[in-house]
Protein backbone atom coordinates (compact mmCIF):
# COMPACT_ATOMS: atom_id res chain seq x y z
CA UNK A 1 0.00 0.00 0.00
CA UNK A 2 2.59 2.61 0.63
CA UNK A 3 4.60 1.39 -2.31
CA UNK A 4 1.64 2.52 -3.80
CA UNK A 5 1.18 5.86 -2.51
CA UNK A 6 4.38 6.36 -3.11
CA UNK A 7 4.52 5.97 -7.02
CA UNK A 8 1.17 7.25 -7.27
CA UNK A 9 2.81 10.39 -5.61
CA UNK A 10 5.59 9.97 -8.20
CA UNK A 11 3.21 10.03 -10.59
CA UNK A 12 1.45 13.40 -9.86
CA UNK A 13 5.00 15.58 -9.21
CA UNK A 14 6.01 13.99 -12.61
CA UNK A 15 2.84 15.35 -14.09
CA UNK A 16 3.24 18.96 -12.38
CA UNK A 17 6.23 19.64 -13.57
CA UNK A 18 5.76 18.35 -17.21
CA UNK A 19 2.08 20.67 -16.99
CA UNK A 20 4.79 23.84 -15.51
CA UNK A 21 7.05 22.92 -18.28
CA UNK A 22 4.36 23.08 -20.75
CA UNK A 23 2.41 26.21 -19.66
CA UNK A 24 5.29 28.42 -17.56
CA UNK A 25 8.03 29.99 -19.89
CA UNK A 26 11.30 28.92 -19.45
CA UNK A 27 13.60 31.38 -17.54
CA UNK A 28 15.78 33.99 -19.78
CA UNK A 29 19.39 34.01 -19.34
CA UNK A 30 21.14 36.80 -18.22
CA UNK A 31 22.93 37.23 -21.73
CA UNK A 32 19.84 36.73 -23.45
CA UNK A 33 18.38 39.53 -21.20
CA UNK A 34 21.54 41.75 -22.10
CA UNK A 35 20.97 40.67 -25.70
CA UNK A 36 17.08 42.06 -25.27
CA UNK A 37 18.10 44.65 -23.36
CA UNK A 38 20.81 45.58 -26.26
CA UNK A 39 18.06 45.67 -29.18
CA UNK A 40 15.81 47.97 -27.07
CA UNK A 41 18.84 50.24 -26.61
CA UNK A 42 19.59 50.30 -29.96
CA UNK A 43 15.68 50.61 -31.38
CA UNK A 44 15.57 53.17 -28.66
CA UNK A 45 18.92 55.18 -30.13
CA UNK A 46 17.97 54.70 -33.45
CA UNK A 47 14.32 56.17 -32.64
CA UNK A 48 15.69 58.58 -30.88
CA UNK A 49 17.91 59.80 -33.77
CA UNK A 50 14.79 59.53 -36.02
CA UNK A 51 13.07 61.87 -33.42
CA UNK A 52 15.81 64.40 -33.39
CA UNK A 53 15.89 64.36 -37.74
CA UNK A 54 11.91 64.98 -37.23
CA UNK A 55 12.35 67.68 -34.94
CA UNK A 56 15.12 69.69 -36.89
CA UNK A 57 13.30 69.34 -39.94
CA UNK A 58 10.33 70.65 -38.16
CA UNK A 59 12.24 73.52 -36.89
CA UNK A 60 13.37 74.05 -40.20
CA UNK A 61 10.15 74.03 -42.00
CA UNK A 62 9.44 76.63 -38.63
CA UNK A 63 12.11 78.70 -39.20
CA UNK A 64 10.50 79.62 -42.60
CA UNK A 65 7.49 81.37 -41.09
CA UNK A 66 8.46 84.31 -39.89
CA UNK A 67 9.91 85.27 -43.52
CA UNK A 68 6.53 84.57 -44.97
CA UNK A 69 4.80 86.42 -42.15
CA UNK A 70 7.16 89.48 -43.28
CA UNK A 71 6.41 88.97 -47.02
CA UNK A 72 3.10 88.83 -46.17
CA UNK A 73 3.56 91.97 -43.88
CA UNK A 74 5.47 93.76 -46.78
CA UNK A 75 2.85 92.93 -49.19
CA UNK A 76 -0.03 94.09 -46.83
CA UNK A 77 2.08 97.40 -46.44
CA UNK A 78 2.28 98.14 -50.52
CA UNK A 79 -1.47 97.06 -50.92
CA UNK A 80 -2.35 99.67 -47.99
CA UNK A 81 -0.62 102.79 -49.85
CA UNK A 82 -1.89 101.63 -52.83
CA UNK A 83 -5.66 101.90 -51.72
CA UNK A 84 -4.20 104.93 -50.61
CA UNK A 85 -3.66 105.99 -53.98
CA UNK A 86 -6.69 103.95 -54.72
CA UNK A 87 -8.81 106.81 -52.39
CA UNK A 88 -6.86 109.72 -54.01
CA UNK A 89 -7.19 108.62 -57.60
CA UNK A 90 -11.08 108.16 -56.57
CA UNK A 91 -11.73 111.94 -55.26
CA UNK A 92 -10.11 112.81 -58.06
CA UNK A 93 -12.33 111.78 -60.24
CA UNK A 94 -15.37 112.66 -58.67
CA UNK A 95 -14.10 115.95 -58.19
CA UNK A 96 -13.69 116.21 -61.71
CA UNK A 97 -16.64 114.28 -62.90
CA UNK A 98 -17.93 117.11 -60.65
CA UNK A 99 -16.54 119.59 -62.26
CA UNK A 100 -17.91 118.45 -66.13
CA UNK A 101 -21.57 118.32 -64.52
CA UNK A 102 -20.98 121.73 -63.69
CA UNK A 103 -19.59 123.16 -67.02
CA UNK A 104 -22.29 120.79 -68.70
CA UNK A 105 -24.86 122.77 -66.58
CA UNK A 106 -23.28 126.29 -68.16
CA UNK A 107 -23.16 125.26 -72.05
CA UNK A 108 -27.05 124.12 -71.55
CA UNK A 109 -27.31 127.54 -69.98
CA UNK A 110 -25.46 129.19 -72.84
CA UNK A 111 -27.70 127.11 -75.93
CA UNK A 112 -30.61 128.21 -73.65
CA UNK A 113 -29.36 131.66 -73.85
CA UNK A 114 -27.98 131.40 -77.58
CA UNK A 115 -31.26 130.21 -78.39
CA UNK A 116 -33.48 132.64 -76.95
CA UNK A 117 -31.26 135.49 -78.30
CA UNK A 118 -31.46 134.17 -81.75
CA UNK A 119 -35.40 134.22 -81.65
CA UNK A 120 -35.25 137.53 -80.77
CA UNK A 121 -33.02 137.96 -83.49
CA UNK A 122 -35.82 136.55 -85.81
CA UNK A 123 -38.51 138.44 -84.59
CA UNK A 124 -36.37 141.92 -84.88
CA UNK A 125 -35.27 141.22 -88.06
CA UNK A 126 -39.11 141.01 -88.98
CA UNK A 127 -39.44 143.78 -87.61
CA UNK A 128 -36.89 145.78 -89.71
CA UNK A 129 -37.75 143.39 -92.77
CA UNK A 130 -41.77 145.06 -92.06
CA UNK A 131 -40.03 148.67 -91.77
CA UNK A 132 -37.98 148.49 -94.82
CA UNK A 133 -41.37 147.15 -96.55
CA UNK A 134 -43.34 150.02 -95.41
CA UNK A 135 -41.16 152.89 -96.31
CA UNK A 136 -40.36 150.76 -99.86
CA UNK A 137 -44.30 151.07 -100.35
CA UNK A 138 -44.00 155.01 -99.33
CA UNK A 139 -41.39 155.46 -101.73
CA UNK A 140 -42.92 153.89 -104.36
CA UNK A 141 -45.87 155.47 -103.64
CA UNK A 142 -44.03 159.15 -103.54
CA UNK A 143 -42.48 158.20 -106.98
CA UNK A 144 -45.87 157.49 -108.33
CA UNK A 145 -47.36 160.30 -107.58
CA UNK A 146 -44.36 162.29 -107.69
CA UNK A 147 -42.43 165.06 -105.43
CA UNK A 148 -45.28 166.88 -104.15
CA UNK A 149 -44.49 171.06 -103.78
CA UNK A 150 -45.32 173.77 -101.56
CA UNK A 151 -47.47 175.31 -103.52
CA UNK A 152 -49.72 172.18 -103.94
CA UNK A 153 -50.01 171.66 -100.40
CA UNK A 154 -50.38 175.46 -99.93
CA UNK A 155 -53.33 174.99 -102.65
CA UNK A 156 -55.09 171.77 -100.75
CA UNK A 157 -54.77 173.35 -97.24
CA UNK A 158 -57.40 175.85 -96.10
CA UNK A 159 -54.51 177.70 -94.77
CA UNK A 160 -50.81 178.38 -94.03
CA UNK A 161 -50.78 176.52 -90.83
CA UNK A 162 -52.12 173.44 -92.36
CA UNK A 163 -49.27 173.55 -95.15
CA UNK A 164 -46.80 173.20 -92.22
CA UNK A 165 -48.70 170.76 -90.38
CA UNK A 166 -48.59 168.20 -93.35
CA UNK A 167 -45.02 169.24 -93.88
CA UNK A 168 -43.89 168.66 -90.19
CA UNK A 169 -45.66 165.38 -89.97
CA UNK A 170 -43.99 164.34 -93.32
CA UNK A 171 -40.56 165.21 -91.94
CA UNK A 172 -41.56 163.54 -88.85
CA UNK A 173 -42.46 160.27 -89.76
CA UNK A 174 -39.54 159.97 -92.15
CA UNK A 175 -37.44 160.86 -89.35
CA UNK A 176 -39.18 158.48 -87.07
CA UNK A 177 -38.80 155.58 -89.77
CA UNK A 178 -34.90 156.35 -90.48
CA UNK A 179 -34.24 156.17 -86.29
CA UNK A 180 -35.82 152.94 -85.67
CA UNK A 181 -34.54 151.49 -88.68
CA UNK A 182 -30.99 152.89 -87.27
CA UNK A 183 -32.02 151.84 -83.58
CA UNK A 184 -33.12 148.42 -84.89
CA UNK A 185 -29.76 147.86 -87.05
CA UNK A 186 -28.05 148.82 -83.51
CA UNK A 187 -29.87 146.24 -81.30
CA UNK A 188 -29.67 143.66 -84.34
CA UNK A 189 -25.33 144.27 -84.26
CA UNK A 190 -25.31 143.86 -80.33
CA UNK A 191 -27.32 140.91 -80.58
CA UNK A 192 -24.98 139.33 -82.87
CA UNK A 193 -22.45 140.20 -80.65
CA UNK A 194 -23.44 138.94 -77.96
CA UNK A 195 -24.15 135.49 -79.84
CA UNK A 196 -21.09 135.54 -80.85
CA UNK A 197 -19.97 136.05 -77.22
CA UNK A 198 -21.53 133.55 -76.09
CA UNK A 199 -20.82 131.00 -78.79
CA UNK A 200 -17.15 131.77 -77.89
CA UNK A 201 -17.73 130.75 -73.95
CA UNK A 202 -19.97 127.64 -75.34
CA UNK A 203 -16.97 126.94 -77.45
CA UNK A 204 -14.32 127.62 -74.17
CA UNK A 205 -16.77 125.42 -71.86
CA UNK A 206 -17.07 122.33 -73.95
CA UNK A 207 -13.24 122.49 -74.77
CA UNK A 208 -12.19 122.68 -70.82
CA UNK A 209 -15.05 119.79 -70.88
CA UNK A 210 -13.11 118.01 -73.44
CA UNK A 211 -9.97 118.32 -71.39
CA UNK A 212 -11.76 117.47 -68.27
CA UNK A 213 -13.36 114.60 -69.82
CA UNK A 214 -9.44 113.62 -70.96
CA UNK A 215 -8.24 114.10 -67.81
CA UNK A 216 -11.06 112.08 -66.02
CA UNK A 217 -9.94 109.52 -68.73
CA UNK A 218 -6.07 109.25 -67.78
CA UNK A 219 -7.56 109.19 -64.01
CA UNK A 220 -9.17 106.38 -64.54
CA UNK A 221 -6.92 104.02 -66.56
CA UNK A 222 -4.34 104.98 -63.28
CA UNK A 223 -6.85 103.85 -61.20
CA UNK A 224 -7.50 100.78 -62.93
CA UNK A 225 -3.37 100.05 -63.08
CA UNK A 226 -3.86 100.51 -58.88
CA UNK A 227 -6.60 97.76 -58.50
CA UNK A 228 -5.06 95.78 -60.97
CA UNK A 229 -2.06 95.92 -58.91
CA UNK A 230 -4.05 96.00 -55.64
CA UNK A 231 -5.26 92.57 -57.46
CA UNK A 232 -2.12 91.15 -57.89
CA UNK A 233 -0.62 91.53 -54.03
CA UNK A 234 -4.57 90.43 -52.89
CA UNK A 235 -2.90 86.62 -54.79
CA UNK A 236 0.33 87.02 -53.73
CA UNK A 237 -1.03 87.41 -50.16
CA UNK A 238 -3.50 84.04 -50.63
CA UNK A 239 0.07 82.20 -52.58
CA UNK A 240 1.43 82.76 -49.41
CA UNK A 241 -0.95 82.09 -47.26
CA UNK A 242 -1.39 78.76 -48.99
CA UNK A 243 2.61 77.92 -48.90
CA UNK A 244 2.46 78.77 -44.88
CA UNK A 245 -0.98 76.77 -44.11
CA UNK A 246 1.03 73.57 -46.40
CA UNK A 247 4.48 74.15 -44.15
CA UNK A 248 2.11 74.32 -41.16
CA UNK A 249 0.58 70.97 -42.02
CA UNK A 250 4.13 70.06 -42.86
CA UNK A 251 5.07 70.96 -39.39
CA UNK A 252 1.93 69.15 -37.31
CA UNK A 253 2.44 66.53 -39.74
CA UNK A 254 6.67 65.97 -38.67
CA UNK A 255 5.35 66.68 -34.71
CA UNK A 256 2.24 63.60 -35.04
CA UNK A 257 5.29 61.33 -36.22
CA UNK A 258 7.58 62.42 -33.64
CA UNK A 259 5.30 62.31 -31.14
CA UNK A 260 4.24 58.84 -32.63
CA UNK A 261 8.22 57.45 -32.21
CA UNK A 262 8.49 59.05 -28.42
CA UNK A 263 5.50 57.24 -27.46
CA UNK A 264 7.53 54.00 -28.87
CA UNK A 265 10.78 55.29 -27.25
CA UNK A 266 8.53 55.53 -23.98
CA UNK A 267 7.51 52.04 -24.44
CA UNK A 268 11.10 50.85 -25.35
CA UNK A 269 12.28 52.48 -22.60
CA UNK A 270 9.38 50.78 -20.01
CA UNK A 271 10.55 47.17 -21.82
CA UNK A 272 14.27 48.34 -21.35
CA UNK A 273 13.41 48.96 -17.58
CA UNK A 274 11.56 45.62 -17.41
CA UNK A 275 14.33 43.86 -18.45
CA UNK A 276 16.88 45.42 -16.22
CA UNK A 277 14.55 44.28 -13.04
CA UNK A 278 15.21 40.68 -14.70
CA UNK A 279 19.07 41.15 -14.35
CA UNK A 280 18.56 42.54 -10.99
CA UNK A 281 16.63 39.36 -9.51
CA UNK A 282 18.84 37.34 -11.64
CA UNK A 283 21.94 39.05 -9.59
CA UNK A 284 19.83 39.24 -5.94
CA UNK A 285 19.15 35.42 -7.02
CA UNK A 286 23.18 35.10 -7.51
CA UNK A 287 23.38 36.97 -4.11
CA UNK A 288 21.35 34.44 -2.44
CA UNK A 289 22.52 32.01 -4.03
CA UNK A 290 26.29 32.64 -3.09
CA UNK A 291 27.39 32.39 -6.47
CA UNK A 292 28.37 36.24 -5.71
CA UNK A 293 30.90 36.54 -2.84
CA UNK A 294 29.34 37.61 0.54
CA UNK A 295 31.27 40.64 1.03
CA UNK A 296 30.83 43.22 3.33
CA UNK A 297 32.05 47.05 3.67
CA UNK A 298 32.09 49.61 6.85
CA UNK A 299 34.31 51.67 5.74
CA UNK A 300 34.24 55.22 3.49
CA UNK A 301 34.79 54.90 -0.57
CA UNK A 302 37.89 55.74 -1.95
CA UNK A 303 37.33 58.25 -4.88
CA UNK A 304 37.24 56.21 -8.31
CA UNK A 305 39.03 58.94 -9.91
CA UNK A 306 42.37 59.93 -8.53
CA UNK A 307 43.61 62.29 -10.71
CA UNK A 308 44.43 65.79 -9.85
CA UNK A 309 42.43 68.68 -11.93
CA UNK A 310 39.35 66.84 -11.99
CA UNK A 311 36.58 67.90 -12.02
CA UNK A 312 32.68 66.98 -11.30
CA UNK A 313 30.96 67.67 -14.46
CA UNK A 314 27.37 67.18 -13.67
CA UNK A 315 26.08 66.69 -10.14
CA UNK A 316 23.78 63.91 -8.91
CA UNK A 317 20.31 64.70 -9.01
CA UNK A 318 20.49 67.30 -11.13
CA UNK A 319 18.31 67.46 -14.97
CA UNK A 320 19.49 66.36 -17.99
CA UNK A 321 18.68 68.33 -21.10
CA UNK A 322 19.40 66.16 -23.47
CA UNK A 323 18.18 63.16 -21.95
CA UNK A 324 14.20 64.71 -21.58
CA UNK A 325 14.56 65.95 -18.36
CA UNK A 326 15.91 63.01 -16.19
CA UNK A 327 17.24 63.14 -13.11
CA UNK A 328 20.77 62.19 -13.02
CA UNK A 329 21.23 59.16 -11.00
CA UNK A 330 24.94 59.20 -10.60
CA UNK A 331 28.16 61.89 -10.58
CA UNK A 332 29.66 62.88 -13.63
CA UNK A 333 33.60 63.46 -13.41
CA UNK A 334 36.08 65.05 -16.00
CA UNK A 335 39.70 66.33 -16.55
CA UNK A 336 40.55 69.56 -18.64
CA UNK A 337 42.93 67.31 -20.82
CA UNK A 338 40.04 64.54 -20.90
CA UNK A 339 41.98 62.80 -24.17
CA UNK A 340 45.12 62.14 -22.28
CA UNK A 341 45.11 58.07 -22.73
CA UNK A 342 45.90 56.97 -19.10
CA UNK A 343 43.29 58.46 -17.22
CA UNK A 344 42.46 55.34 -15.36
CA UNK A 345 39.51 54.55 -13.18
CA UNK A 346 39.34 52.24 -9.84
CA UNK A 347 37.05 50.66 -7.98
CA UNK A 348 35.60 52.60 -4.95
CA UNK A 349 35.22 48.92 -2.21
CA UNK A 350 36.53 46.29 -2.04
CA UNK A 351 33.39 43.62 -3.77
CA UNK A 352 32.88 40.92 -6.64
CA UNK A 353 32.22 42.09 -10.24
CA UNK A 354 28.68 41.36 -10.97
CA UNK A 355 28.90 42.67 -14.85
CA UNK A 356 30.60 44.26 -17.18
CA UNK A 357 30.41 44.68 -21.10
CA UNK A 358 28.84 47.54 -23.39
CA UNK A 359 25.54 48.78 -23.39
CA UNK A 360 24.34 51.39 -26.09
CA UNK A 361 23.34 54.27 -23.34
CA UNK A 362 26.58 53.29 -21.01
CA UNK A 363 29.03 52.52 -23.20
CA UNK A 364 31.58 49.89 -21.79
CA UNK A 365 30.44 49.95 -18.32
CA UNK A 366 31.60 47.64 -14.73
CA UNK A 367 28.95 46.86 -12.09
CA UNK A 368 30.78 45.72 -8.79
CA UNK A 369 28.27 43.85 -6.30
CA UNK A 370 29.72 45.00 -2.23
CA UNK A 371 27.45 43.64 -0.27
CA UNK A 372 26.54 45.10 2.72
CA UNK A 373 27.77 48.93 3.42
CA UNK A 374 27.73 50.57 6.69
CA UNK A 375 27.23 54.10 5.44
CA UNK A 376 24.55 53.28 3.23
CA UNK A 377 22.38 51.14 5.45
CA UNK A 378 22.32 48.25 2.97
CA UNK A 379 23.59 46.00 0.35
CA UNK A 380 24.82 48.22 -2.34
CA UNK A 381 26.81 48.24 -5.98
CA UNK A 382 28.75 50.78 -7.93
CA UNK A 383 28.43 51.46 -11.91
CA UNK A 384 31.24 52.88 -13.79
CA UNK A 385 30.11 54.05 -17.36
CA UNK A 386 31.50 55.59 -20.46
CA UNK A 387 35.13 53.35 -19.92
CA UNK A 388 37.10 53.32 -22.99
CA UNK A 389 38.71 49.70 -22.73
CA UNK A 390 38.87 47.47 -19.31
CA UNK A 391 41.39 46.35 -17.54
CA UNK A 392 42.80 43.12 -19.29
CA UNK A 393 42.30 41.06 -16.07
CA UNK A 394 38.48 41.74 -15.40
CA UNK A 395 36.62 38.79 -15.24
CA UNK A 396 32.82 38.43 -14.49
CA UNK A 397 32.30 37.34 -10.36
CA UNK A 398 36.27 38.42 -9.90
CA UNK A 399 37.06 39.63 -6.56
CA UNK A 400 37.90 43.49 -6.45
CA UNK A 401 40.17 45.46 -3.91
CA UNK A 402 39.37 49.09 -3.05
CA UNK A 403 41.26 51.33 -5.55
CA UNK A 404 41.80 48.36 -7.93
CA UNK A 405 42.44 49.53 -11.73
CA UNK A 406 39.21 48.36 -13.28
CA UNK A 407 39.42 50.37 -16.66
CA UNK A 408 40.28 53.69 -18.35
CA UNK A 409 37.78 56.75 -19.27
CA UNK A 410 36.05 57.26 -22.06
CA UNK A 411 33.54 58.80 -23.95
CA UNK A 412 31.35 55.78 -25.31
CA UNK A 413 27.36 55.20 -25.25
CA UNK A 414 25.47 57.90 -25.08
CA UNK A 415 28.18 60.85 -24.03
CA UNK A 416 28.68 64.36 -24.67
CA UNK A 417 32.32 63.90 -24.26
CA UNK A 418 35.03 61.64 -22.42
CA UNK A 419 34.05 61.55 -18.32
CA UNK A 420 33.24 58.60 -15.98
CA UNK A 421 29.42 58.29 -14.84
CA UNK A 422 30.26 57.23 -11.16
CA UNK A 423 27.13 55.32 -9.68
CA UNK A 424 25.85 53.69 -6.16
CA UNK A 425 22.96 51.81 -5.91
CA UNK A 426 21.47 49.95 -2.58
CA UNK A 427 19.44 47.00 -3.07
CA UNK A 428 15.44 47.52 -1.54
CA UNK A 429 13.77 44.66 -0.30
CA UNK A 430 11.89 43.62 -3.39
CA UNK A 431 15.15 43.44 -5.35
CA UNK A 432 14.76 46.38 -6.63
CA UNK A 433 17.89 49.33 -6.78
CA UNK A 434 17.80 52.81 -5.86
CA UNK A 435 20.09 55.43 -6.83
CA UNK A 436 22.32 57.77 -4.00
CA UNK A 437 24.05 60.32 -4.17
CA UNK A 438 28.43 58.75 -3.75
CA UNK A 439 29.49 61.61 -2.58
CA UNK A 440 28.33 61.15 1.00
CA UNK A 441 30.33 57.86 1.50
CA UNK A 442 33.65 59.28 -0.68
CA UNK A 443 36.69 59.73 2.20
CA UNK A 444 37.73 62.68 0.03
CA UNK A 445 39.52 63.63 -2.89
CA UNK A 446 41.25 67.19 -1.96
CA UNK A 447 42.63 67.42 -5.70
CA UNK A 448 38.58 67.25 -6.85
CA UNK A 449 37.59 70.98 -8.13
CA UNK A 450 33.76 70.95 -7.01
Amino acid sequence: MKLKLKRSFSLIIAVVVLFAAAVLPSARTEAEIRADMQQIQQRIDAQRAEVNQLRAQQASQQALLPALDAEVQAVQEKINLIQVEVNALTAQIDELNARIRELNTGIEESQVQIELMYAETQERDEQIQAMQELLMQRLRQQYINGPVSNLQLLLASDDLSGVLTVTEFISRQAEADAQLREDLEEEMAHMAILQQQLRTEQQHLEEQREQLQTDTFAVTQALLRQRQEQSLLDEEIQRIDEVRSEIQGIINAIGQDARRIETSISRGQGEYEAAQREINAIINQRIQAGEIGNVSNTGQMVWPFPHHGARITSRFGASEPFRGGRVHRGVDVSIANNWYPNWTIHAALCGVVAAFGFNSSMGNYVVIYHGHFGPANGRIQTVYMHLRTFAPELRRDMPISAGQHIGMMGNTGNSTGPHLHFQVDRFNADGSRTAINPMQFVSGAPYLIN
